[in-house]
């Protein structure tokens, strides 16, 4: 009898350690499958490539069900087949390499560059003012002159025949180059320089002249009237010497007469108002401040010497181009 007792609560013992094992077991596999439901839902929610996603087919809602409530018409193979798919891992962005920053350190200055003077730099007056504001006190002239001499009173040494029977109405065509310094002030300018010119004439019986002018000259010009000088005046004195060469077939002279000199009275025209533009720029690139056109009257007077050839001559004109800077 008691062996019988003790093999039955033996035996109820182990029945009841089976059945909660088997509680124990039942709620470890309910919250397995728990986790499962939730890394699926997890890996549905996830964002991933387009080409990766799995479609997921749903049905209306049932029209009796509670319409607060919605219900998953997932099939069983969708699921499984989620179960078993790898999420593919995201693209992994380029690796950004910065450029190392290179610090330089400030200079010092330098002892010697502080004790060093001031300079200071005079600009140009404005070259696109008014020549009557923009010039400055000095200048300079470049001349280029043409004159037709005709020395009336003129003898040959060779034969003794004046000028008008050896070569007729012909004269001696001079071209001349002078160079003047220019000094302005509110009147105008006074001007002093230098020429040469030489000229020839041929006459019959292969007779010819030939002359060589060199010496100083003065003006003085009314450049100051307009704001532009579209025309300025002027009046000068020029004093030089003469060279003549005369030749004929069978003989030849040539003599250098003593200082001699001629009275002139001019106008300068203005052509920079052809072209401004140009003109602005010659004065700004190369310091050309005006261009004219020269017209001017003179007389020839005789030398004091004797012997000297005669140098006078009547009232002729002349022309050229001057430039000034």
């Amino acid at each position: 009898m008691k062996l019988h007792q003790s093999l039955k609560s033996k035996v109820c013992i182990l029945l009841t350690l089976l059945v909660g094992f088997s509680a124990y077991a039942q709620d470890i596999e309910q919250e397995v499958e728990a986790a499962d439901d939730v890394e699926i839902q997890q890996q549905q929610q996830a964002p991933a490539d387009f080409d990766d996603l799995t479609p997921v087919e749903t049905t209306d809602m049932d029209e009796e069900s509670d319409p607060f409530a919605e219900e998953s018409t997932t099939t069983t193979e969708e699921t499984s087949t989620a179960e078993t798919e790898e999420v593919a891992p995201a693209p992994e962005e380029p690796a950004v390499i910065e450029a190392p920053v290179q610090r330089y350190a400030e200079p010092t200055p330098s002892p010697a560059l502080e004790n060093l003077p001031l300079v200071e730099v005079q600009i140009r007056q404005d070259n696109l003012a008014d020549y009557k504001v923009r010039r400055e006190t000095h200048g300079t002239y470049v001349s280029f002159d043409y004159e037709a001499i005709e020395f009336k009173n003129f003898i040959s040494t060779l034969d003794g025949q004046s000028y008008k029977a050896v070569f007729g109405s012909d004269t001696v065509n001079l071209i001349q180059l002078g160079v003047d310094y220019k000094y302005n002030f509110m009147l105008g300018s006074l001007a002093a320089g230098a020429f040469y010119g030489v000229g020839k004439v041929d006459g019959n019986s292969d007779r010819s002249l030939e002359i060589t002018k060199y010496g100083i000259g003065f003006k003085f010009t009314a450049d100051m009237l307009m704001n532009e000088p579209y025309v300025a005046p002027y009046v000068g004195i020029n004093v030089w010497q003469m060279g003549f060469s005369e030749k004929s077939a069978t003989d030849s002279f040539s003599a250098t007469t003593q200082m001699g000199y001629n009275y002139t009275v001019g106008l300068l025209i203005q052509l920079d108002w052809i072209d401004y533009e140009t003109a602005k720029e010659s004065t700004f690139n190369w310091g050309l401040e005006n261009t004219f056109i020269d017209v001017y009257a003179t007389q020839y007077a005789k030398t004091e010497a004797p012997d000297d050839p005669d140098t006078t001559t009547d009232f002729l004109f002349g022309g050229g181009l001057r430039l000034e800077f």
